[in-house]
């Protein structure tokens, strides 16, 4: 039986084996800088690419989680700037409700919308204003804009403001330029109606309209809205006046309570 032939420059781990062992031979015999330049080749070529690749994984690793932790910061300075910027715009408003206050010459109490009843009850809405003498039911609701409505109620504690969308409230007017007198009343859409009007009156798209003190219920001179449009209704002897009220009843936040003379009782004319 003779010895196995071993082909050198066939690939099979008979060949491998030989190969590893000439080359543990030549490492044996050879100098310091054979040595050397060997370590060197098996380094770059076998381990650089994984020390390589596993660098680039940490790197992206670590990015990942700076980015995740800066996305964080964004978010919270974010909802920080979104939190200033509104007590910024609160501060302006109340500012100016209480520069209102002091020169609007009646003796108000302030009180903050908290909420509306459910539908099909439309043109009220609650406010929490505590409690007091003059919060009488038939109070007039003002903003520095102008007439809200008045107080029609009090429920669990809370104030019910019939607002000028309702057609329950009803506010005896007039045209500040023309002194053209009339009623105010809500009967659709989102303008007010200046009814009662002759056909010969005058008013102008423009003119401003206010409370004329009539019927006891409203001081005189509060503003309501601007006059919009002007036609004749055909079907009586007035003018049909659309009035754009000055006040946003659906963005109300706050409100005053004028603390007038004691409200008469309640009447068709003014109510």
């Amino acid at each position: 039986m003779g010895l196995p032939k071993i082909r050198l420059f066939t690939a099979g781990p008979s060949a491998a084996y030989v190969w590893t062992i000439i080359a543990a031979l030549i490492l044996s015999i050879s100098g310091s800088s054979v040595k050397h330049a060997l370590s060197s080749l098996v380094i770059r070529t076998a381990y650089a690419p994984f020390y390589s690749l596993n660098a680039g994984l940490k790197e992206i690793l670590s990015v990942r989680r700076d980015n995740r932790e800066l996305l964080a910061q964004v978010v919270a300075l974010t909802a920080e700037n979104a939190h200033l910027a509104e007590a910024g715009r609160e501060n302006t408003r109340l500012r100016g409700m209480l520069d209102f206050r002091m020169r609007s010459g009646f003796a108000v109490t302030p009180g903050e919308v908290v909420g509306s009843p459910a539908a099909p009850v439309r043109g009220t809405i609650w406010i929490s204003a505590g409690r007091g003498p003059a919060l009488n039911v038939g109070s007039p609701v003002i903003t520095p804009e102008g007439l809200v409505g008045n107080i029609a109620d009090r429920a669990g504690g809370l104030l019910v403001v019939r607002l000028l969308w309702n057609r329950d409230c009803r506010v005896a007017a007039i045209d500040r330029r023309s002194r053209a007198v009339g009623l105010v009343q809500w009967e659709s859409g989102p303008d007010l109606a200046f009814n009662y009007v002759p056909v010969d009156g005058d008013i102008a798209v423009g003119d401003t309209i206010i409370s004329s003190g009539m019927g006891e219920r409203y001081p005189e001179g509060i503003p309501i809205g601007e006059v919009r449009s002007v036609a004749v209704n055909p079907s009586t002897f007035f003018l049909y006046v659309a009035v754009k009220p000055f006040v946003r009843f659906e963005t109300l936040e706050e409100v005053f309570i004028i603390q007038y003379a004691r409200p008469s009782p309640l009447t068709e004319i003014d109510r």
